[in-house]
């Protein structure tokens, strides 16, 4: 193809010296340049391209459909996942917290063996746990004696 052009390209004639003046910047090879270019252009129609832009569109909506596609599944994986897990911690916390529909769901009703849970809950409490429960009733008692020494000497 190189041959052809080489073969065809014209020489500096004056029509592209002329064509050239006030675009000094650009010159007279910028125009033979350009009439190489569009000798050679004839040949291709937009039709010859078609099929190659049909291709890469359809290359390029393959991948950012699979990469779409990989995102919303990602995304909605993680958002399940973390909506499980907040439903999951809610639970324990409410029933380690006293709430009561998580008492009687999982240790006083009836629906699970709760004799047995209650004796696994007891059983697994540690004396650390225990040691911090004493203390914060001590607190407790401790504010409760306060306020009832303040308002006796009060009245």
């Amino acid at each position: 193809m190189s041959e052809v052009i080489e073969q065809n390209a014209p020489a500096i004639e004056q029509e592209f010296i002329d064509q050239a003046k006030g675009y000094e910047s650009l010159g007279p090879q910028y125009f033979a340049a350009r009439k190489i270019a569009e000798a050679f252009m004839v040949q291709f129609q937009a039709e010859h391209f078609e099929a190659l832009i049909e291709k890469a569109a359809g290359d390029f909506r393959q991948k950012m459909w699979d990469s779409l596609h990989d995102y919303l599944l990602g995304d909605t994986e993680s958002n399940l996942h973390t909506s499980i897990w907040r439903q999951i911690d809610g639970s324990v916390e409410a029933l380690l917290s006293g709430e009561e529909w998580a008492l009687q769901r999982y240790a006083l009703g009836s629906r699970y063996d709760h004799e047995k849970v209650r004796a696994a809950v007891a059983k697994h409490i540690p004396q650390e746990l225990q040691d911090k429960r004493i203390a914060d009733l001590e607190a407790q008692l401790a504010q409760a004696q306060e306020n009832l020494r303040f308002a006796r000497e009060r009245y």
